[in-house]
């Protein structure tokens, strides 16, 4: 208990920085944008909150606006460039420990 206890206030303390960037838009798109879809621009930093093994919940709170599939979702297979989609992978506990941009 007190393990994941940790492990969760470290996860928030590390990603308290990243959710605080979606608005300023230092390293990625924020919902604010204007387009109609935004993407992931600081991939280094997107890499770091990957390894984190955030939670679907987490994920969706700091990217509000990239397109999350997880395993089993139906989705297009149309090819997009601009990091706005990102295919995740889970284990066991239902975190997000990898995944592509397609």
């Amino acid at each position: 208990m007190r393990k994941t206890l940790c492990t969760f206030a470290l996860t928030l303390l590390v990603a308290t920085p990243f959710a605080a960037s979606a608005t300023t838009g230092n390293g990625f798109a924020s919902a604010q944008s204007t387009t109609a879809s935004c993407s992931v621009v600081n991939l280094f930093a997107f890499q770091v909150f990957i390894a984190l093994k955030p939670t679907v919940a987490m994920f969706r709170h700091v990217y509000p606006c990239v397109a999350l599939v997880l395993p089993g979702d139906v989705s297009t297979r149309e090819m997009r460039s601009d990091n706005s989609r990102y295919f995740a992978e889970l284990d066991a506990y239902g975190r997000i420990v990898g995944g592509s941009f397609h």
